[in-house]
């Protein structure tokens, strides 16, 4: 028996399936980590038509290092995520400092889902 199919997306890069040619969706957990990954990794003002879509992450690459700083990211993530991503609930947010940005990591149980599901990711400065 398939797996039930609760929530779809398409891909971004639409790549389409080598036979059919159809852009194939993806589904459930990889459908919303790839959500959550594009909201964090999307400077807020730069979608067209929404612009308070996505995270301040980035804005505070450059800030001062200390815990005022993490709880101000940690927050910021938060109020995004509960914003946009309706599709989940939020159980825990853990943003650190890495060598050269934050290493983020979410932990959240999926509606309609059983089990805790998480993201986890770094978000670096360019040189």
């Amino acid at each position: 028996m398939a797996d039930i199919v609760f929530y779809k997306d398409l891909p971004l890069d639409f790549t389409p399936h080598p036979v059919t040619g159809d852009v194939r969706p993806i589904t459930n957990e990889v459908a919303i980590r790839r959500s959550l990954s594009n909201l964090i990794n999307t400077p807020k003002g730069t979608r067209p038509f929404m612009p308070d879509y996505g995270s301040s992450v980035k804005n505070y690459l450059f800030s001062r290092n200390g815990a005022f700083t993490l709880y101000e990211l940690r927050n910021s993530l938060k109020i995004d995520i509960e914003k946009y991503e309706k599709r989940i609930t939020l159980k825990d947010i853990k943003v650190n400092y890495s060598d050269d940005g934050f290493d983020i990591k979410l932990e959240y149980t999926i509606k309609n889902a059983t089990g805790i599901s998480g993201l986890q990711t770094t978000i670096k400065r360019t040189a």
